[in-house]
């Protein structure tokens, strides 16, 4: 077990080195209706934009990431259209491995709120062993008896909910409870990649929170997230959304990193993005073997709601067809990258 331990994660850490830049939905919690508070022609595109923001400036200090984020939150060609603020954080960990904002709307007629949690940082060698302790599991405190994530996804969200605005001192938690209220204020969750991962885990504290749970209005939007929850925190956390919430996964069907940890095994059947290349097919068929023998099965919240792809070409400028695995990882990234998931959803990259 250790062995194959070992060489899966081992692969996975070359994989996101690489990477410099289920069930169907609950009807009774389902909302079809546009959610409230953004009157917006593409409300996913919105809160992508502000996904993708939370990875400005990464590596760098507090200071600059703070700045950047202010900066682009001021950009009206965005699709967030210089439409919100900074208003707590952000929340960074120690050795800058976790990283959480809150923006601000108030031009829609009220206060709207969006908690944006960003994926995995390449510069910290804390983060990206976030994304690889998924071998063993652990009950995550704030659900019901049974309830277990990822070990390593659990450290990142008690890490958030630990951090606090840089210059005012609170926590996010305490940033919320200060928030006046006439009526419900809608609340926007959302994160790319590990911060889709980690979203329902905030969703989930939130909903059971009992100074937070009737304050807001819950919509949640996770974009290329992992599939890092067993079964029962699955069912229990659509048994206990509120009415008045809604909860969107949403993925480019062709983008490996929604694979993990639920279905390796469709990575190599299924083409993900391209053709496998041998050594890949090995790790991953290793990786399944360790989570088998753990006796480990990750679920995603919902099924996935499918934006779109990148065209796939048959020329890239510097890979020959022979290099098969420069062809694979050029592909994978294309796929997943924050900037390609707003191209897809029909708005502005960030780059």
């Amino acid at each position: 077990m250790k062995k194959l331990t070992v060489l899966a994660t081992t692969w996975m850490v070359s994989m996101i080195l690489i990477f410099s830049s289920g069930c169907k939905k609950n009807p009774a919690n389902y909302n079809p209706l546009p959610p409230p508070g953004i009157e917006e022609p593409n409300i996913p595109g919105v809160i992508m934009t502000l996904a993708a923001i939370s990875y400005v400036a990464e590596g760098t200090t507090p200071t600059i990431i703070k700045d950047s984020i202010r900066i682009l939150l001021a950009d009206t060609s965005l699709a967030t259209g210089g439409k919100w603020d900074l208003a707590w954080g952000p929340g960074i960990s120690p050795g800058n491995a976790n990283l959480v904002f809150i923006a601000r709307s108030t031009t829609y007629g009220s206060s709207v709120y969006c908690i944006a949690i960003r994926g995995t940082s390449v510069k910290s060698i804390q983060d990206i062993l976030e994304d690889l302790i998924a071998f063993s599991m652990i009950q995550f405190p704030y659900g019901e008896a049974g309830d277990s994530v990822a070990k390593g996804m659990m450290e990142g969200f008690t890490a958030l909910l630990l951090t606090k605005d840089p210059e005012k001192g609170t926590t996010l938690e305490e940033f919320l409870q200060s928030i006046p209220i006439n009526n419900k204020v809608p609340l926007y969750i959302t994160g790319h990649s590990q911060g889709g991962g980690l979203a329902p885990l905030m969703t989930y504290w939130l909903v059971t929170n009992e100074l937070l749970k009737d304050k807001f209005e819950f919509n949640t939007y996770t974009f290329a997230g992992p599939g890092i929850v067993n079964k029962s925190f699955r069912d229990n956390f659509m048994n206990i959304l509120p009415p008045d919430a809604s909860f969107n996964r949403m993925v480019n069907p062709i983008d490996v990193i929604p694979f993990f940890w639920t279905d390796l095994p469709g990575i190599t059947a299924n083409k993900i993005p391209v053709p496998v290349p041998l050594v890949y097919r090995f790790l991953l068929s290793i990786a399944e073997g360790a989570l088998q023998i753990a006796g480990i099965t990750y679920y995603h919240i919902t099924e996935a709601d499918t934006i779109g792809r990148i065209p796939i070409s048959g020329n890239v400028p510097g890979i020959p067809p022979s290099d098969t695995l420069g062809w694979y990882n050029y592909w994978w990234k294309m796929e997943h990258k924050h900037d390609s998931y707003l191209k897809i959803l029909g708005v502005k990259p960030l780059k």
